[in-house]
């Protein structure tokens, strides 16, 4: 504390400087302010010694408005109203009065300095009537801090670009008690750390964080967050994450334009990573899951209950992994496979075996979340995918195209007679050739003559696959279902046939033809040979025949 210099007499030739300590523990000082306004009386007294008055003549500078403000807030704005005049806090805190109704401005009388909450008047009005009524004032919380109340126990939130290279997120901040924190996210995009619970979805960028806290507060009950699919995490205390002060740091993909000419298609209207949805609100989508039973030895009359009913299909694999089509029977409706003939099994062996739901998606949002018009039927563990589906429509093998031709090159397969007609027909209008949705195959058909009544059976795609007669019903095989590509009736062949002639046929199979295309992107090795597979789908009424 500075020094104190008292004037005892009324002029200032003769002041005496004391310390504090002097002060204090010599001397007495009174202040009486209960006196005409604008004057002061003060006395003193001096241990041992004499004492005496003096009255001193004052003016007050400022007055000071003081506002109760705790932990961390300020006080934004105020208002109030004093001799008949309305005080009102600027932006820039000024303090004004008589402010114009047209421009707002008024006159400056004073300063708010919001992080004291005070309020300093340079003018003010004198008398009974000055005092301050109608006090207003807006106390704001601070924006950062252990104050804030922006602290919350969830986040959500989306990195400003993705894809988002695996391994490369991590984010930093501090929970509500002062704690700091940095972690990073694993491979699969997982945050099982300490004070935070989260993941990333790599592709899209978005980002859940949960705060927890390892010790057990006093009143609480742990939170299930299985939402998050982090292995082995399903219950925590929650805790207070201060959202002002989180960051974090990501590495993301971009994608260069590719020449139209190089990608085989315009790509104006793709996005400019090249991606487009493939889950759409009013498509469908299939919810699947595989699991596979454990090797065992499969002995004749055995029976495998792999543990599901309601299965869309069932294969069994041999210790070799390839597929076994015989020797059993498989009841996909109670989930059992019952062995009949197990001679030449690669033992041990598994089944496989998946459950589906297909659905009409209702809604897909950016975070990866797929809502269906109706509740799946299955419980679907971590592992399941859920796979687009293209509808295909109704459809139903046929024969589309019949005529005969003089002679044929053997090599070009045109949908109408290239030169001279046969001097033979045949009569498709009495006996029509047969098809199957089983046997029959998307093909053009050549039957060329070698004889007047032999001919071959070439295929524009599967080659020739045999011989066949006009004196017997032909029935070429499929190799892969067994059952005929098409069946011609005899009676349908007429007389005159010769060696070159050629019956032209083509036939559609119940299969919907589509591309599948693969991009492999430049770069070093970064993970194993992926796969697929693609499953047909039929929704009948009756056996397919």
């Amino acid at each position: 504390m500075s020094d104190v210099t008292l004037n005892p007499e009324d002029t200032l030739a003769a002041p005496r400087r004391v310390s504090f300590d002097s002060v204090a523990s010599q001397l007495e000082l009174s202040i009486n302010f209960d006196l005409e306004p604008g004057t002061v009386s003060g006395g003193y007294g001096r241990a041992g010694g004499a004492g005496g008055g003096l009255t001193l003549a004052g003016d007050m500078d400022q007055l000071h408005l003081k506002t109760n403000l705790a932990n961390s807030f300020s006080l934004s704005g105020v208002s109030f109203e004093a001799g008949g005049k309305r005080y009102v806090s600027k932006a820039n805190g000024d303090l004004q009065v008589d402010l114009s109704p047209f421009t707002g401005i008024g006159t400056k009388v004073g300063t708010l300095t919001p992080g004291l909450g005070e309020v300093v008047l340079d003018a003010w009005p004198a008398g009974s009537g000055s005092a301050v009524t109608d006090w207003r004032g807006v106390a704001s919380a601070p924006i950062n801090g252990p104050f804030t109340p922006f602290a919350t126990y969830a986040v959500v939130f989306r990195i400003a670009t993705a894809p988002v290279r695996p391994g490369s997120f991590s984010v930093l901040g501090t929970m509500q008690d002062g704690t700091t924190f940095n972690y990073s996210a694993d491979a699969n995009g997982f945050i099982n750390a300490e004070r935070v619970k989260g993941r990333i979805n790599y592709t899209t960028g978005v980002v859940k964080l949960i705060g927890v806290t390892p010790a057990a507060p006093a009143g609480r009950e742990k939170i299930n967050v299985e939402v998050l699919g982090i292995p082995g995490v399903t219950e925590v205390f929650i805790d207070l994450i201060r959202q002002e002060t989180l960051r974090y740091n990501a590495i993301a993909f971009t994608y260069l334009p590719l020449n139209a000419e190089l990608l085989g298609i315009d790509a104006v209207r793709l996005p400019s990573d090249g991606r487009v949805p493939i889950f759409k609100p009013g498509e469908l989508a299939v919810v699947g899951h595989t699991a596979s039973t454990a090797p065992a030895m499969a002995v004749n009359g055995g029976t495998v209950n792999v543990g599901r009913d309601r299965l869309s299909r069932l294969v069994v694999k041999g210790s070799d992994n390839k597929i076994i089509e015989t020797g059993y029977t498989e009841d996909l409706e109670a989930g059992i496979v019952r062995w009949a003939d197990v001679t030449g099994y690669k033992q041990p062996v598994r089944v496989e075996h998946r459950v589906e739901d297909m659905g009409l998606v209702r809604d897909a949002q950016i975070d990866g979340t797929i809502t269906f018009t109706r509740p799946v039927t299955h419980q679907y563990p971590v592992g399941s995918f859920v796979s687009s589906a293209l509808r295909i429509g109704d459809l139903k093998a046929r024969v589309s195209v019949v005529f005969d031709q003089a002679t044929w090159n053997g090599t070009d397969f045109k949908d109408v007679p290239v030169g001279d007609v046969a001097p033979a027909t045949y009569n498709t209008a009495s006996y029509p050739i047969v098809v199957t949705n089983a046997g029959a195959l998307t093909e053009r058909w050549a039957l060329k003559f070698k004889s007047s009544s032999t001919f071959d059976i070439i295929g524009e795609h599967v080659g020739n696959i045999g011989e066949g007669s006009i004196n017997t019903e032909t029935k070429p095989i499929n190799g892969i279902t067994g059952q005929p590509y098409m069946t011609i009736p005899q009676l349908g062949w007429g007389g005159g046939w010769a060696a070159g002639n050629v019956l032209r046929i083509n036939t559609i199979g119940a299969m919907f033809p589509f591309w599948m295309l693969r991009t492999v992107q430049q770069g070093p090795e970064a993970a194993a040979d992926y796969s697929f597979l693609t499953i047909v789908r039929g929704d009948v009424d009756n056996p397919i025949v």
